[in-house]
């Protein structure tokens, strides 16, 4: 994947769960700002480094040299008779 296509997505991304913060924030009873909407803006900004890092690390593996060659199905069916 070419690395302007992961950042477009990742961006995105990040447009969604910020929406997501921002309504929880909108939620919020007055006086009860910080406490109301305080994890949803963690939880969605720990959601966010894990999904880019991880989308990050599969750009990487899937663009290595030998990708091709490592690439299996632990799942796939064998034609081997099992013992």
């Amino acid at each position: 994947m070419d690395k302007d296509v992961l950042v477009h997505e990742m961006t995105e991304r990040f447009q969604e769960l910020y929406a997501q913060a921002l309504a929880a924030l909108e939620r919020a009873p007055d006086g009860e700002w910080i406490s109301a909407s305080e994890h949803a803006f963690r939880d969605v900004f720990q959601q966010l480094l894990t999904e880019s890092y991880e989308a990050a690390l599969k750009d990487r593996v899937e663009q290595h040299p030998t990708a091709g060659q490592a690439a299996f199905s632990p799942s796939e069916q064998s034609d081997r008779p099992i013992s």
